[in-house]
């Protein structure tokens, strides 16, 4: 049995690093008004074309209320439109424009050239094992949700 006090250990350590990754990768201005979740639901418009507001809500984990004011900011940024379904009008779709997608692309660069400065400093095979500890954890994770 595992334990417990290095569970805790181990969460606290997760739950540093994921500040530490979102402070580090967001160094400018303008990069901190680019949230890691802009950039994960442009990523979701992307590969889910035409999806819904809730269908996004669901994915970010944000209530329907707390979505519509986030798409809100999108729509005004210009980086997603919403469009009325054709046959149900209560059903608005969220399509990804041109400008979200180059803004996407941007960030994602930023955020992987400040990674790679941060990571470039750990050896090769600590970041080997970090990965496959990792990639064991999701899997585990992944197995236990289904």
């Amino acid at each position: 049995m595992v334990n417990q006090l290095y569970i805790e250990q181990l969460l606290n350590s997760m739950r540093q690093f994921r500040k530490i990754i979102e402070n580090k990768s967001q160094t400018t201005p303008e990069e901190r008004a680019a949230t890691v979740m802009q950039y994960s639901a442009l990523k979701f418009l992307k590969k889910n074309k035409s999806s819904t507001v809730g269908e996004l809500a669901f994915y970010l984990n944000l209530s329907k209320s707390s979505a519509t004011q986030f798409i809100e900011r999108l729509v005004k940024m210009d980086f997603i439109e919403r469009v009325h379904d054709q046959k149900d009008r209560r059903i608005i779709h969220l399509i990804i424009k041109k400008e979200g997608e180059i803004k996407m692309i941007k960030m994602k660069k930023r955020f992987v050239d400040n990674m790679t400065k941060i990571f470039s400093q750990i050896p090769e095979n600590d970041l080997k094992e970090f990965i496959r500890v990792q990639t064991k954890l999701i899997e585990a994770l992944q197995k236990e949700g289904k």
